[in-house]
């Protein structure tokens, strides 16, 4: 009898693992809208410079976008309109800050090492997608203008923290992705070509900073 009974606990653990996954995997159908809007972008920069490697970084940027999908709306959570509305029948402020600026006031825990590995995939993508953030210095103030951001939307919750640590460990993150990037293409020297005095106009440079504005967006009505 208690084997069976520890059995079925078993089953109930991995059921419930199984459908926390899913819902962190999956994102609603109204993000669908942002691939139409990253597309038509992506349309519009390859019409601009007919070199680019099209496939390449529309596959990356779709990623990137999927990646941020899960990130801000079903990871680090953004303020949506559904959430306005619920403040509003309680009676609340839009405006709730709960801001942390001492550096590792609290130690480091698990969360300081998540967000880490959170940004990681971002610092790692961009330079990818667009060969100005091949410079470490470009990736790294995306990075952190995306997690500035981020803390400072939060301070238009109820139940989220604005905190220092958050901008010190996404920036760990940010450098460390750069860096596997860097990893997997030997080090490679970015070429910069010059016919006279021209210098190219780098496009793509926009794409992070479109596809970033998509999801905030659509986070928003999601």
């Amino acid at each position: 009898m208690e084997m069976i009974q520890s059995n079925q606990t078993g089953t109930e653990i991995q059921l419930n693992l199984f459908e926390a996954i899913k819902d962190l995997l999956l994102v609603k159908p109204i993000f669908l809208i942002g691939v139409f809007l990253i597309g038509f972008f992506l349309f519009w920069i390859f019409n601009k410079d007919k070199t680019l490697p099209k496939l390449k970084i529309t596959v990356l940027s779709l990623v990137m976008y999927y990646y941020l999908c899960l990130m801000l709306v079903n990871i680090v959570g953004i303020p949506t309109l559904d959430e306005y509305k619920r403040l509003l029948q309680l009676g609340e402020t839009f405006f709730n800050p709960n801001v942390n600026l001492i550096p590792f006031s609290d130690g480091f825990s698990l969360s300081f090492i998540l967000n880490i590995f959170l940004f990681i995939p971002f610092g790692f993508l961009c330079p990818l997608i667009s060969k100005s953030y091949e410079r470490i210095r470009n990736t790294f103030l995306i990075g952190m203008g995306l997690s500035f951001f981020i803390e400072i939307v939060q301070l238009f919750t109820l139940y989220r923290a604005t905190d220092i640590n958050d901008l010190l460990t996404n920036g760990i993150g940010t450098i460390l992705g750069y860096l596997c990037f860097r990893l997997i293409t030997r080090f490679r020297i970015v070429k910069r070509s010059s016919k006279g005095n021209s210098i190219k106009k780098d496009y793509t440079v926009y794409i992070p900073f479109i596809i970033i504005l998509v999801t905030f967006v659509l986070g928003f009505f999601s």
